[in-house]
């Protein structure tokens, strides 16, 4: 081919190039002000200095012209790499060498070669003399090369290669998710390194002529297609690490074949992937739950929640599937994703059992203010009627009638003594988050509760058996002394006409744990099934509905919910074993050992 015709061709086609080189520059930094688009605007810039003083270079008539403007487009030749670079490390992602001290110091060869080519006629490092050839009334310039040229080519080409190396990688690596955009890269980045190897290797022995300008400009081409028409700096791959590896939610892509094509850092972490899972079915790299999950999850439907982890550190996942679709509405894949609900779930539950507390607090109060009204206004209109009497009356009553207002007046003060007694008793368990628990007496503190309740028994004519040894339990002393007056009250009450009670404990396992129960054993009517599940209940009592109470019963309905709460607190249950004409045992557990002595 005559080289004439090839330096006429660049001629023409330079101005376009550059021109194109012009438009993309501003639709990027218009239509995407980012940092992607502003290093495409940085490799643009060198290039069109590059192209523009090219074709002053051949277009100028005279030898000195043509040298001068040689000069120049080689300063633009020697940067051109560098903006490539640049760009590419942008593109490819590698953070570390995207600051600008790095960018400096890549540029160092580059300065001292833009020195060298204009200081190059008194050392000739650079160019060792200079050829000039006329073409159609245009001079074209061909040069021997001195040494320091293989410096600065070899330099050039590392930075081009190195560049594309890059980008190719990067982007091969992205190519299921984002395959338009990564071919049009990809064609981007091999375009330059082609001309250059078919320049220097002499690959056409005919072509005279460097086309690598216009191969750059071909580059931004593609890029341009990549930006205009799939949205490269909307949705490329470097948003996608941005944003999508960030994410905590393990993130899955899926193509037609149910092969895992992509995933985020978050995945690989979660479900132990390793990258040589790209590519493969989903069946033989994916946990064989998640595999079947996501096939048969609908994104319009419910999400089902899974369970992994080891005991005690389980964790709860929530599954979502939607479909992948191409510009064109065709589905191309899948997207599975997976998000740590664990915390979320703890406080949903944190939240229900918050509800019920308070639900259960409010029917408390509830019951508390009935209780206060109901349950001390008779002992107080007692006290009143007393006092009123003695108040316009003590004239003329005799010493009897006197006795007897007193006897009214210390017997009613006993029993708004006892109600508030056991209200702050009942406030204690529930506020007294910690406590001393120490190995108990049972025997020492079943004594006690005896000898409280010592008027009570002789008036019932009761008969109470005690065992010869009790287990031993951990516990709070003064709490299970009203454990044990509570139990033995009751059974006083209701355990017949006259009482007899049986008191015992044995050791026994929950669930491997040794404990002990105790029990108080009574011979009275029993209590029917359906009604024994009241009896636990703050303020609740069976008046007439359950065991018959004789006339002499007095009682408030707060004793068993405080034994509820005591033993619930210290770790152990309570219960009865009852059947209507049967007699009644109401026991209660505690655990034997510390709760760190076990798993």
């Amino acid at each position: 081919m005559d080289p004439s015709i090839q330096y006429i061709a660049f001629i023409i086609l330079a101005p376009f190039a550059a021109l194109l080189c012009i438009g993309v520059a501003a639709f990027a930094r218009l239509r995407y002000p980012s940092a992607q688009s502003a290093s495409l605007v940085w490799l643009i810039v060198p290039t069109v200095g590059w192209l523009v003083s090219n074709t002053l270079e051949l277009a100028n008539p005279t030898q000195a012209g043509t040298l001068f403007w040689m000069r120049v487009t080689y300063c633009f030749i020697a940067f051109t790499p560098v903006a490539w670079m640049g760009f590419s490390l942008r593109l490819a992602e590698v953070g570390r060498w995207r600051k600008l001290g790095s960018i400096l110091l890549l540029c160092v060869v580059p300065t001292i070669t833009m020195i060298m080519v204009w200081s190059n006629d008194t050392h000739h490092w650079l160019w060792k003399a200079y050829h000039f050839t006329d073409v159609l009334g245009m001079v074209a310039v061909n040069v021997d090369y001195g040494p320091y040229f293989w410096v600065q080519a070899g330099y050039s080409y590392l930075l081009v290669f190195g560049g594309a190396g890059l980008i190719i990688n990067h982007f091969v690596r992205n190519a299921q998710p984002f395959r338009q955009q990564s071919r049009l890269i990809v064609v981007g980045a091999l375009v330059p390194v082609l001309f250059n190897l078919v320049y220097i290797l002499r690959l056409l022995p005919w072509l005279k002529k460097d086309y690598t300008a216009i191969s750059f400009a071909l580059a931004i081409l593609a890029f341009v297609v990549a930006i205009y028409r799939y949205r490269l700096f909307d949705i490329k791959p470097m948003a996608r690490s941005a944003l999508v590896n960030s994410l905590p939610d393990a993130m899955l892509a899926l193509d037609l074949g149910c092969r895992l094509v992509d995933m985020n850092p978050a995945a690989v972490t979660l479900l132990g992937l390793s990258p040589q899972a790209i590519g493969q079915p989903d069946r033989e790299v994916l946990p064989a739950w998640l595999a079947a999950a996501w096939r048969s999850t609908d994104e319009r439907g419910p999400r089902p929640e899974f369970q992994v982890g080891r005991p005690g550190h389980k964790r709860t996942l929530e599954l979502r599937t939607s479909l992948l679709k191409d510009r064109r509405g065709r589905t191309s894949g899948w997207l599975v994703v997976l998000s740590d609900v664990t915390v979320h779930k703890q406080t949903q539950l944190a939240l229900r059992q918050r509800a019920n507390d308070l639900e259960v607090s409010n029917a408390e109060l509830d019951a508390f203010a009935h209780t206060v009204a109901h349950d001390l206004k008779n002992p107080l209109a007692a006290l009143l009627s007393a006092g009123e009497l003695l108040r316009l009356r003590l004239d003329q009553m005799d010493p009897a009638d006197i006795r007897r207002m007193a006897d009214i007046t210390v017997t009613n003060t006993q029993k708004m003594s006892t109600i508030i007694d056991e209200l702050l008793l009942l406030s204690s368990v529930r506020k007294l988050s910690e406590i001393t628990v120490v190995p108990l007496d049972m025997g020492s503190l079943v004594r006690t509760a005896l000898d409280r309740l010592a008027v009570q028994q002789a008036q019932s004519g009761a008969q109470v058996s005690l065992p010869q040894q009790w287990p031993s339990a951990l516990g709070h002393g003064p709490w299970i002394e009203e454990v044990w007056v509570n139990y033995i009250s009751n059974a006083l009450k209701y355990g017949g006409e006259p009482p007899v009670l049986e008191l015992g404990g044995e050791l026994f396992q929950d669930n491997g744990r040794p404990m002990a129960r105790y029990w108080v054993q009574d011979r009275g009517p029993g209590v029917p099934l359906e009604l024994q599940d009241r009896l636990f209940r703050p303020f609740s009592r069976l008046d007439g509905g359950g065991r018959a109470a004789p006339a002499r019963i007095q009682g408030h309905g707060l004793g068993l919910s405080i034994v509820l709460r005591i033993v619930e607190k210290l770790g152990g249950k309570v219960g009865l074993d009852s059947q209507a004409g049967e007699g009644c045992r109401f026991w209660f557990t505690l655990p034997t050992l510390p709760p760190y002595m076990f798993p």
